[in-house]
């Protein structure tokens, strides 16, 4: 097999910045001091983005954290201290799915802009009232998709908008982890908003409906565990009414999948090693037998120490970008695709018969 020695160059048709800084221009709060709230303060900090305060449900756990992270100069024992903060100006909600539309709301409601950890919200109608708010007070809001912001997500989409593969036929993803069964873990809680789909499945379908759009069906089915949430699911979707690409996802809690993608084109295939949805290499397959490789940099280049989160602080500088541009959304995540994939799972959902308490 020859392999294909040129050096594709981004092109830049949707603006991210892919610079190893950040600018300091904004301070941030942190809702939050959990393992994903620890991650991203990581990468923000180690980029040279300021985050200013964090908030916990007590002052001892905030002040724990503040003390992992020197530079941050306020610690608050609850939530209200954080986004009553004049001094803050945006802020980053790291709770558990269930708590994001209260808090959200709430932060909205405080004139702050936000940031929130995917899955955005349980389901469609939270995530409607949070935008729908944010679009009435004049306020920010981004759902914290940071794949979509990784330098080799950048490169594929580049890659495929210049038909480098031709016409997308399929696409394939999956996403499982095995996590032991335990009803007070929060994949398995359902008080918690728990189940694989919105913690594991969200990845590969924001990351087809990033590249596909909308599904016109959705075929799904899957299993539950003891405590009632989804654990092992397998999805297919159809585009144009079924004359157009398909794609096949699997993800589930309860086993190690491959965690990986392949966009199949009528010129050649891109597939996205492990894992697809962080930093990693990709490899193209041209129908001629040649190939070229992209080697992404990884969390071991940057010493994060945090499982290879290494590129959050994209898309905390993407937010940045837009605050300073008066936008109240960010192209590349726009409140459309946070809609459009709460409401693919919840057809997922609907078509398991898996509800969430309060639904």
């Amino acid at each position: 097999m020859k392999e294909v020695k040129k050096e594709f160059l981004l092109e830049r048709s949707y603006p991210v910045e892919v610079e190893d800084r950040m600018p300091s221009t904004h301070r941030w709060g942190v809702l939050g001091s959990g393992w994903i709230a620890s991650c991203f303060t990581t990468q923000v900090t180690k980029a040279g983005g300021h985050i200013a305060a964090v908030a916990s449900r007590s002052l001892a756990k905030a002040e724990e954290f503040q003390n992992r992270f020197p530079s941050i100069e306020k610690a608050y024992g609850s939530y209200e201290e954080l986004m009553q903060d004049p001094d803050i100006d945006v802020i980053y909600i790291a709770t558990p799915h269930a708590q994001h539309y209260e808090w959200a709301i709430k932060c909205l409601e405080h004139d702050k802009p936000i940031l929130v950890e995917k899955a955005f919200t349980q389901n469609y109608k939270q995530a409607k009232e949070i935008i729908d708010l944010a679009r009435e007070r004049n306020l920010f809001v981004m759902e914290a998709y940071w794949a979509r912001f990784l330098p080799h997500i950048i490169k594929v989409k580049e890659l495929i908008s210049r038909g480098e593969i031709g016409d997308i036929v399929q696409i394939i993803a999956d996403h499982g982890v095995c996590f032991p069964f335990d009803p007070k873990h929060r994949l398995y809680a359902p008080e918690l908003a728990g189940g694989a789909l919105l913690d594991l499945g969200v990845y590969p379908i924001s990351f087809v409906q990033f590249l596909l759009g909308n599904p016109t069906k959705i075929l799904s089915s899957g299993s539950s565990t003891p405590t009632g949430v989804d654990s092992n699911v397998a999805t297919i979707f159809e585009y144009e009414d079924g004359t157009g690409p398909i794609a096949s996802l699997t993800f589930g809690s309860l086993a190690s999948s491959p965690i990986t993608a392949a966009i199949c084109g009528t010129k050649g295939r891109i597939e996205i090693h492990r894992q697809f949805y962080r930093p990693s290499d990709f490899t193209v397959y041209y129908n001629d037998g040649s190939t070229y490789t992209y080697v992404s940099k990884t969390h071991e280049d940057y010493d994060t120490g945090l499982d290879g989160l290494y590129g959050m602080h994209f898309e905390a500088a993407e937010v940045q970008r837009c605050l300073s541009e008066g936008k109240l959304e960010s192209s590349v995540m726009p409140w459309a695709d946070t809609l459009s994939v709460m409401k693919i799972m919840d057809e997922i959902r609907g078509q398991l018969d898996f509800k969430l308490p309060n639904e």
